[in-house]
């Protein structure tokens, strides 16, 4: 993959159905400080990214926060992190899946129950495993493609939005009994699905070219564009919609209110683009990281094993596939953006220490941070004031999948030292 591909990837891996979807839930929670929510959450996922950035300066191969976290801290907490980012990116293909047809539902009535959205997801889900089963680059120039189409209705909105907004809506209050800081905490924790994803980029580091140099900058300037962004759609959605609180479909309200219909299903036909467009990225990225840790013989080997033809893990893109189906048929948008957000954080923090670690065990990185440990310490204790925005449930959840997968790598361990026992010669 080239730079380009790498940017189309990241752009695919942050913008998708949330930012269509959450500036109400984020508004609900933060009132008139929401743009400011989402400062707040995009600049601590900036300082993880800027972290991502230097350790993935000094890795070229498949695996992003597993690799990180296995060379800095060993194996087994590399396998814990590997899993859960596995499960993280299941949990989010899942969720933008079933949004995929709640968006379309703007334009096509029939998908507003969940049996019709169910079949969406998994015809768009098994449609994109085949693509990606035939290779990288039909999945890398559909990524390059969904990334900039994606982008022409959020610009335009924000565009044509600008000269709309009254700004005397912004000057709402933060929901009653909460502080501006206690809203920025909810508000950015609301906001945080929306703007993960830029830890997609270096997972497929070993399929791209020069990626000590292509990774680190196509990270950086994807999620910081994504950002400023956000903020931007954000005083738009809350200068132009008559009730932000309650908007279902904000972005295509709020156009249709301040520029007729025909802008409201514009903006529609744009959530549908920009939700394919992240499920391009997503199936490109989550079978890879199933594949990096059949690699490193964390799992069984069959899992990354490549095509003759196509040279791509298709076991894992099956098996990927077949979960992500399943889980899209389990979970609406909302409960599995809850699950994506409770699970992100356990390789967002790994990362963030591994970078003062690897430092001392690897050497400069390409892409080497300043300011000594200030970065990845602001960007680990950003993770921590976010994290107690988590659902007891949610947590729990997150926690029993972390425990299937350590089961399964330390089942695998004991049988492999099991067979290495008995492939030695006896002797008498």
């Amino acid at each position: 993959m080239t730079l380009l591909d790498c940017v189309g990837l990241g752009i695919n891996g942050i913008i998708g159905t949330g930012i269509f979807l959450l500036p109400a839930r984020v508004f609900a929670a933060a009132g008139g400080f929401s743009w400011a929510a989402w400062l707040a959450i995009g600049g601590v996922c900036l300082l993880v990214g800027l972290c991502f950035c230097e350790a993935a300066g000094r890795a070229d191969r498949n695996g992003g926060p597993y690799l990180y976290a296995r060379d800095a801290f060993g194996r087994s907490v590399g396998t814990g992190v590997g899993w859960m980012a596995l499960a993280a990116n299941i949990f989010a293909y899942g969720a933008v899946a079933r949004g995929f047809g709640r968006n379309l539902s703007f334009l096509v009535p029939a998908l507003n129950r969940p049996g019709p959205q169910i079949a969406a997801a998994v015809a768009v889900i098994a449609a994109l495993a085949t693509l990606n089963y035939r290779g990288i680059k039909p999945g890398a120039l559909a990524s390059d493609f969904f990334s900039g189409a994606k982008l022409v209705p959020i610009l335009l909105f924000v565009g044509a939005g600008l000269f709309f907004i009254d700004w005397h809506r912004l000057d709402v209050p933060p929901p009653s009994g909460s502080t501006h800081l206690e809203a920025l905490k909810v508000g950015g924790f609301a906001a945080l699905f929306a703007c993960t994803g830029f830890e997609y980029v270096p997972v497929a580091a070993g399929e791209t070219d020069n990626p000590r140099r292509n990774v680190p900058l196509a990270l950086f300037f994807a999620l910081f564009g994504s950002i400023v962004l956000y903020v931007l759609v954000q005083l738009v959605f809350m200068g132009t919609h008559p009730n932000p609180a309650g908007a279902d479909k904000p972005l295509a309200e709020a156009a249709a209110a301040f520029a007729g219909p025909w802008a409201g299903r514009f903006v529609a036909v744009g959530s549908v683009i920009s939700s394919f467009g992240y499920l391009t990225g997503v199936a490109l990225v989550t079978p890879r990281y199933l594949s990096a840790l059949s690699e490193n013989s964390e799992l069984p080997a069959f899992l990354s094993r490549s095509h003759p033809r196509f040279g791509t893990p298709y076991v894992s893109i099956v098996l990927t596939a077949a979960v992500c189906a399943a889980m899209a048929a389990w979970v609406d948008f909302d409960r599995g953006a809850d699950l994506n957000n409770a699970a992100v954080f356990a390789q967002y923090v790994p990362t963030c220490i591994a970078v003062l670690v690897l430092r001392r065990k690897r050497g400069p990185s390409t892409f080497q941070l300043p300011l000594g440990p200030v970065v990845p310490l602001l960007a680990t204790l950003g993770c921590l004031l976010f994290l107690n925005g988590i659902q007891p449930r949610d947590a729990w959840f997150s926690a029993s999948a972390l425990a299937v997968g350590l089961v399964l790598h330390f089942a695998y361990r004991g049988y492999r030292a099991w067979a290495d026992r008995r492939a030695l010669p006896r002797t008498a």
